[in-house]
């Protein structure tokens, strides 16, 4: 069932031992026990009015102590670290109140406080007690320099926005007149489900090509179960899609085409707030790509969920160089067949922050997988990820940035339980803990093409473990002329079978100021090819 891959920088064969569609994974491998993922915190109210959030689950913290030891908050306001941000994450659901995912947030007529300040207009007009809008970051009001008050981002008055009735032929139609006088701004039906049962040329509603808002009011856009495979929409050139509060399930793009639900061109542009994407999925004849969503273009995401959503690459979104940002937001079940059981970047730019990644898996990089481009992941929680080689995560190509995050409890059938880097990359402030792998890297794994480095500062890499017949490196497992260098890191508590259970050097590994490398079984370094400066064997 497991691959048996040779240890080096040369790209590992895929394999199909750990499809799973959305669910767990659990090794079965003799020695290696069970995942045991830590059941999510019970959540904190965000407001004194609001309830516990839905579906949040909690890091402990991946910062820095003073003085470089982790876990500890620098003394900064909670709202800067992983935990914080990890308990926050995820679309609330609508029925239970839209708005509990964030701090000082609320609906209703004076609309939505965002954090920084912002000020989003409802229905009756978004004003503020005085009747002015509050604006944006550097007191600009919304939709611009020149454009009046109750205009939203496109500047169409959000006080005459379309209300498109309960029928999926009506959003369609609203849909084309939008783009046909230059954009607009559509209001669905409050918890509708508009149903398309038809598509053309691949998409079940008109490609966008205009800026237009679609504000969901809890409404779900679903594909019939018993439909012809498309997508729900695709975001051509000039289009500038914004999604609020709404709810895209079982879009099924036609085989060799990209996005489950959303395809956006080069020149297009997709934000999303409040969006949840659930079971959408890519035609699996050929090898195709992003179960919810491919961009090619530029999308942003605020406080979404992903759940259940399947694709060969990227089994909730792939970014194929374009840009991708996304924050506040939470990743769950999605499964990829090939790399990046979440996200897969393909040379593009990444950035996540304050996000959560659960239970996804994939062949390579369970949760996040890097294959050129930037990616950069920031104060979020990795964990209970699975996939055969980086549980969590996979650097494939160019660069990963990792900070003030935790990768904790992730698993993988060979290499890297908690993260694979074959690629540059910089992992500081955070905690590889809890990690399992059957070959090598119960925490962190490298196997580095010529030239790359690791950079490793201010991070705990602690109760990793590997476990086989040839298993080493319970904490860091640093192949042949490959180059790592720590400083102010722990490498505590690691096991494997065969020493050493805590750093296997076959490389360079350089150590800078002050490191603990200690309490780990068979041996710390020990047993390695080549010494670990400071190691007490």
């Amino acid at each position: 069932m497991f691959p048996t891959h040779g240890r080096g920088p040369q790209r590992r064969s895929k394999g199909t031992g750990i499809r799973a569609h959305g669910k767990l994974v659990v090794i079965a491998a003799a020695g290696l026990s069970t995942i045991a993922c830590t059941a999510p915190a019970a959540m904190v109210p965000t407001t004194s009015k609001a309830a516990a959030v839905q579906g949040g689950d909690s890091a402990k913290g991946g910062e820095a102590k003073k003085g470089g030891e982790p876990g500890g908050h620098h003394g900064e306001d909670r709202h800067d670290d992983a935990e914080y941000w990890a308990e926050q994450a995820g679309n609330p659901d609508t029925e239970h109140g839209d708005d509990a995912s964030d701090e000082g947030s609320h609906r209703g007529g004076d609309g939505e406080q965002r954090e920084g300040g912002e000020h989003r207009g409802g229905k009756e007009g978004g004003k503020e007690e005085g009747g002015k809008e509050e604006g944006r970051s550097g007191g600009a009001g919304r939709g611009g320099d020149g454009e009046h008050e109750g205009h939203d981002e496109h500047g169409y008055d959000e006080r005459d926005s379309h209300e498109v009735k309960c029928s999926p032929s009506a959003l369609a139609s609203a849909i084309t007149k939008a783009n046909q006088r230059g954009g607009g701004h559509l209001s669905l039906a409050p918890k509708c489900v508009y149903t398309l049962t038809s598509g053309q040329d691949g998409n079940g509603l008109p490609v966008v090509v205009q800026p237009i808002t679609i504000d969901g009011n809890g409404a779900t856009i679903a594909r019939a179960a018993n439909a012809d495979h498309f997508r729900l929409f695709e975001v051509g050139a000039g289009g500038d899609l914004s999604l609020r509060h709404l709810t895209l399930t079982r879009g099924k793009s036609a085989d060799n085409d990209e996005g489950g639900a959303v395809f956006v061109q080069p020149a297009g542009r997709l934000d999303l707030d409040h969006t949840t994407f659930h079971n959408n999925s890519v035609d699996d004849i050929d090898f195709d790509e992003g179960g919810a969503i491919a961009n090619e273009g530029v999308t942003t995401i605020a406080k979404s969920t992903f759940s259940g959503n399947y694709s060969d690459n990227g089994g909730a979104i792939q970014n194929r160089s374009g840009l991708l940002e996304v924050t506040t937001s939470k990743f769950t079940g999605n499964t990829a067949d090939s790399d990046g059981g979440a996200i897969h970047n393909d040379g593009g730019t990444t950035r996540i922050s304050k996000s959560v990644f659960r239970e996804n898996s994939a062949t390579d990089g369970g949760a996040v997988h890097s294959d050129s481009g930037l990616t950069e992941i920031e104060k979020s929680l990795v964990s209970c990820n699975s996939a055969e080689n980086g549980g969590g995560l996979f650097s494939d190509g160019g660069v990963f940035h990792i900070r003030k995050s935790s990768i904790v409890e992730n698993t993988a059938f060979g290499d890297g339980g908690g993260i694979v880097f074959e690629e540059d990359a910089v992992l500081e402030d955070s905690k590889v803990h809890d990690n399992k792998a059957t070959l090598s890297g119960g925490g962190i794994h490298t196997g580095l093409s010529d030239d790359d480095g690791v950079a490793v500062r201010r991070t705990s890499v602690k109760g990793n473990q590997v476990s086989g017949d040839t298993s080493t490196g319970g904490g860091i497992f640093v192949d042949d002329d490959n180059e790592v260098a720590l400083t102010h890191t722990k490498v505590i508590d690691n096991a494997s079978d065969e020493a050493p259970g805590g750093i296997d050097n076959n490389g360079t590994v350089t150590t800078y100021s002050h490191n603990k490398i200690i309490d780990n079984v068979p041996t710390n370094c020990d047993g390695s090819a080549n010494p670990v400066q400071g190691c007490d064997n």
